[in-house]
């Protein structure tokens, strides 16, 4: 039932001069653009001699293999065979194609076929005045539920970004989390920005933190620092499935920091670059330990705190069940 849902394929530009070739819940698509400029997606094997579909070119708005010239439009329907005297086997040629298109300088794929959702969820901030962004696009080998549940964790920062990003100082952090109709939210308090490069070099000691963090059902989060002299960083991450444990993330960071953002962003993204790939590293070392036992073997305390949403929101979806999110807010404290 997760394929009922939009998942990006790829960045707008990666196809704006030829197909590529796009790997979704371990089916094998290709996207390109129509003559109109419109994005589509079709299965990525010729009718044919099953020959990949992405290693030939876009003729016209239309799809051309590169074994026997067969072309193929945004339907999947055969328009052209170099060698047919009649045009009979057109009509009977035909590939399957998914619901396509581009939101936020991203293409989405509804794998499925009939999406849940008219439009995907939205990157906040993207493009607006005022604001500054940029993107990264990441594979990690792990599944969506352990992507996001890391980049909601506070906890592990202190030891996988230690002194980067945040430091343990012995404090106590309290957490209130709520579940929302499409997804779940938790704020933070009391929260030490010490020993943290980050937290140093893009916010003023003396102002005042907000931060939130948001899971979004099914495959979103997003990490929000707002300060109290208008200073404000959103990272937000759309987790796209290759297979069961590989997993395309597609990560865009927007902030607000008055007319130095573009000299801001010059350092921030290196940093951040840095930050994730920690994070590419460490999540790869449990697969491979998940992998060589067989089994993940978990144990849940109260500090994991936006996990639990994150998997009952997803195994209801994956079951077909609607999910009742609990109306009461809860307080956890953290020792960070």
């Amino acid at each position: 039932m997760l394929e009922n849902y939009w998942h990006i394929a790829c960045l707008l530009k990666d196809i704006r001069k030829k197909p590529k070739a796009i790997t979704l819940f371990s089916k094998h698509i290709v996207v390109f653009l129509d003559d109109t400029g419109t994005p589509c997606a079709i299965e990525d094997r010729c009718a044919h001699r099953n020959m990949p579909l992405h290693c030939g070119k876009v003729i016209h708005g239309e799809l051309q293999c590169p074994y026997h010239g067969w072309r193929y439009n945004s339907q999947g329907e055969v328009t052209h065979i170099p060698t047919a005297i009649k045009d009979s086997i057109k009509h009977k040629a035909k590939i399957p194609t998914y619901p396509c298109l581009e939101q936020d300088g991203y293409i989405w794929v509804c794998m499925s076929g009939q999406p849940t959702e008219k439009k995907p969820p939205l990157f906040k901030s993207l493009k607006q005045a005022g604001w500054t962004s940029f993107r990264m696009q990441t594979q990690f080998n792990s599944t969506v539920e352990n992507c996001l549940e890391n980049f909601l964790d506070v906890p592990h920062a202190a030891f996988i970004h230690k002194f980067w990003f945040r430091a343990s100082d012995k404090k106590i952090v309290r957490a209130v989390v709520n579940e929302l109709d499409d997804g779940a939210f938790a704020e933070y308090f009391s929260e030490s920005r010490k020993n943290s490069l980050v937290f140093g070099f893009l916010s003023n000691r003396k102002t005042s933190l907000k931060h939130t963090d948001r899971f979004i059902a099914p495959s979103m989060s997003k990490v929000d620092y707002r300060f109290s002299d208008n200073r404000h960083y959103i990272i937000s991450s759309f987790c796209s499935p290759q297979t069961d444990t590989i997993t395309n993330v597609f990560t865009v960071i927007t902030f607000k920091y008055g007319i130095f953002s573009p000299l801001i962003r010059c350092i921030f993204e290196p940093i951040s670059r840095i930050i994730i790939k920690q994070d590419v590293k460490a999540l790869a070392k449990q697969q491979a330990n998940i992998d060589k036992f067989g089994e993940e073997k978990f144990t849940w305390i109260p500090q994991d705190i936006l996990r639990p949403s994150i998997i009952r929101w997803r195994n209801s979806i994956k079951q077909g069940k609607t999910y009742k999110p609990s109306t009461e807010a809860k307080e956890i404290d953290l020792h960070i």
